[in-house]
């Protein structure tokens, strides 16, 4: 079983990359061929393993090739859109969200002109523009694709007016679940209240809906964020209740075993079927299922067919983050929770601890607390490339706050079921309430102080996927031989070497070649030079938290310079919260603007230590090889030409200046302006044009859109194509975000 998850996975994992299946196929052949050379093992389960891996292949293959069919055909698609709410309708300050099923298939409707008042289960019925889901706004940005096809959805829509609704006449079992959910999250209002109230909702029901901002954030920094979401932490502690009070119940243990199968089945449908409850809940019903007939229970074992049957039903996904996370961490917990106990079961083993009563609770206590640790390191050795993937900083602090919080998550657990459950009487109600609320507050408590202090939260770069094959493979590695697995361990060391190779010769190549990007921010300016001795310059900051997401997660945290042309939000906006933020050595700014908006970065800089310096027309700025040249101005925007190893770059302000030969120009005015741009464009003939309008409409709309098409002047519209990156150098060439996922 296990192999037949591993072939798997690698097939899965291959497509991800954007191998054919036939090409992942024939690896994978290759690749068992090898291995019975190698291992010596029997043919018959590496040639089933190879079979279910083809399959699962195949089919992952078939299902994406279905999304991108449907989205190609029905993006930009104005209709009537008919369908059952799949799940509650969900509300912010200015839309209303939910989930239809469709003749389509699932389809996420979002409806800006007033809220979608039903009920699971119930018709809904709008008109709509369909569109295909949003791949990231930039370069290592969040995939809402992936996320979206993970979820079985490949359509989104956006109702035009306020959506019909049509009660049903008849209700399903989600219905149920939800009214349950409903419910119990209602006895948590009538006992609890604040940051008790958001945890208990998410702690013990998954509704993470409630958490305030500031309170997910402690969460995350302090590595506590996997207890606001329902896993099989969650699950394993409501199997032992269930199946403590039907032994007590039915006196037979077998036949309560059968029967916390449907109520853990049941609690799952309740959290909301998140793929982590799911795979633990298939993992506790291997588990129960092999005691009652009998049968040795294999964690891992358990884990593979979990993993299988959720991709074979799924194969997308392999892109949710949740479940990535959650295999992770049970995968590190069944390889390496025995080892790291084994210290405390060593130390708690000696005639120590064997002595009087005291000596006794004193060895108890410790082994405890060696559990804990043992199982909050192993999680956190599974999970470390997956959170470093995604939230791209390390916890400094959560072996500490897992050790602080973990050993009060069942108690919470187990009185936040009794309170819903006896939330209703007057009395005996508010007990549970009694306990809980303080535990509640404590974790709270605890998650705020924890990430308050000093280096919490440690900064990296997103590693690639070879980075972080390389780590599974060492993590697998050192498991081998210290099962003594010599063969595994050895074909699992070379797996290693070779994608830690393969990630540094993608760094290697990556950092030789001189780039210049220019950063999604909507309708705004901010260009990145990144040059070849690792000289960071920055051109503008556009606006909102674009280009800060951008630079952390490619692991630049320091820029060289930055370089300020005019004082208008889409200039201005980003760059203060860069500057807050420390990211900025040295500021340039013109020295003929003024405002408000320039005070203020200008008094951020002065708080993080910024140095400033002036610059007129005529100026000069040198970074690395770097040269930026203000030739004119309009008295509220400069002008810029760089110039680095032979590529001319033109920065137009938001006005009409003068012009230059160059390679790329930044068009002026996000493209808009009633200016005639054809004499001095087919003049100096740039090879591209880059335009920082708002959209596609925007672009289309333009004055300078008609005059490149004519041209034939190919245009990138950063807003539109995401990220857009010139490689400088002789060889001028140009990749964007949106080439890069397409077809994911």
């Amino acid at each position: 079983m296990l192999w037949a998850a591993l072939f798997c996975l690698a097939g899965l994992i291959m497509q991800c990359l954007g191998l054919s299946s036939a090409a992942a196929i024939a690896i994978l052949a290759v690749s068992a061929a090898a291995l019975l050379a190698v291992t010596k093992k029997s043919l018959i389960p590496l040639l089933l393993a190879l079979a279910l891996s083809v399959l699962m292949t195949a089919r992952f293959a078939h299902v994406r090739g279905l999304a991108e069919a449907v989205a190609e055909k029905y993006d930009g698609m104005e209709t009537l859109l008919t369908g059952r709410l799949y799940t509650e309708p969900v509300y912010s300050a200015n839309s209303c969200t939910a989930e239809l099923d469709t003749g389509l298939g699932r389809i996420r409707l979002v409806c800006y002109d007033g809220d979608i008042t039903g009920e699971i289960g119930d018709t809904v019925t709008a008109n709509v523009v369909l569109s295909a889901p949003d791949i990231p706004g930039n370069d290592y940005g969040f995939n809402d694709r992936e996320y979206l096809y993970s979820r079985g959805i490949y359509l989104t829509a956006e109702a035009d007016g306020m959506p019909k609704v049509t009660a049903a006449k008849s209700r399903g079992i989600r219905w149920a679940a939800s009214k349950i959910r409903g419910y119990a999250i209602s006895m948590g209002e009538k006992r609890l209240g604040g940051k008790a109230l958001e945890l208990y909702c998410a702690i013990v029901f998954g509704d993470r809906s409630r958490l305030n901002p500031d309170l997910k954030t402690a969460l995350s920094i302090s590595g506590l964020s996997h207890i606001s979401a329902v896993s099989g932490m969650h699950l394993s502690v409501v199997a032992v209740i269930i199946m403590f009070l039907l032994s007590m119940i039915f006196g037979k243990r077998r036949f309560a075993r059968l029967l916390t199968i449907p109520a853990m089945a049941l609690f799952a449908l309740v959290t909301g079927g998140e793929p982590s409850v799911v795979r633990a809940c298939i993992m506790n019903v291997i588990f129960q299922l092999s005691i009652v007939l009998y049968r040795e229970n294999d964690s891992l074992s358990a884990l593979s067919l979990a993993f299988m049957i959720m991709c074979g039903f799924k194969p997308m996904l392999v892109y949710s983050a949740g479940f990535r996370l959650s295999a992770a961490a049970t995968l590190g917990i069944i390889l390496f929770a025995e080892i790291f106990k084994r210290p405390f079961k060593l130390l708690t083993s000696g005639e120590v601890f064997k002595g009087g009563l005291p000596m006794r609770v004193l060895g108890r206590i410790i082994y405890g607390a060696g559990g804990v640790i043992a199982v909050s390191l192993s999680a956190q050795a599974g999970v470390f490339p997956v959170l470093l993937y995604y939230f791209r900083y390390i916890s400094a602090y959560a072996l500490l706050s897992n050790l602080i919080v973990v050993p009060l998550l069942t108690p919470i657990m187990v009185f936040g079921l009794l309170l819903a459950l006896l939330g209703p009487l007057p009395f005996i109600g508010g007990l549970p309430a009694l306990i809980c609320g303080p535990l509640l507050e404590f974790v709270a408590f605890s998650a705020e102080k924890i990430s308050a202090l000093p280096g919490a939260a440690i900064p990296v770069a997103r590693p690639d996927i070879f980075m972080t094959l390389a780590y599974i493979a060492a993590v697998l590695a050192f498991f081998a031989f210290v099962k003594k697995y010599k063969i595994t361990g050895a074909v699992l060391t070379v797996t290693f070497i070779a994608a830690l190779v393969l990630s540094g010769i993608r760094v290697y190549r990556q950092s030789g070649v001189p780039e210049l990007c220019f950063i999604n921010t909507g309708r705004g300016d901010c260009a990145l030079f990144r040059l070849s001795d690792g000289t960071t310059v920055l051109v503008d900051g556009g606006k909102g938290s674009a280009p800060e997401d951008y630079l952390s997660a490619r692991g630049i945290f320091s820029l060289d310079c930055a370089v300020l042309t005019s004082a208008k939000l889409e200039h201005i906006s980003g760059l203060i919260t860069l500057v807050d933020n420390g990211f900025v050595k040295t500021l340039y700014v013109p020295s003929f603007i003024s405002g408000d908006r320039l005070n203020t970065l200008l008094l951020s800089a002065d708080e993080a230590g910024t140095r400033v310096i002036e610059y007129g027309e005529g100026g000069s700025v040198y970074a690395g090889g770097l040269t930026l040249t203000a030739f004119d101005s309009d008295g509220e925007s400069a002008q810029l030409l760089a110039e680095y190893q032979g590529t001319k770059v033109l920065f137009c302000g938001d006005g009409v200046m003068d012009w230059a030969d160059c390679d790329i120009v930044k068009m002026p005015s996000h493209g808009a302006g009633n200016y005639n741009y054809y004499p001095e464009l087919h003049r100096h003939r740039p090879k591209y044009a880059v335009v920082t309008a708002a959209g596609e409409y925007a672009f289309e709309n333009s004055k300078s859109s008609a005059v490149l098409r004519d041209m034939k002047v190919p245009c990138y519209v950063p807003a539109m194509d995401g990220t857009v990156t010139f490689a400088l150098g002789k060889d001028l060439s140009v990749t964007t975000t949106r080439e890069k996922y397409n077809g994911l």
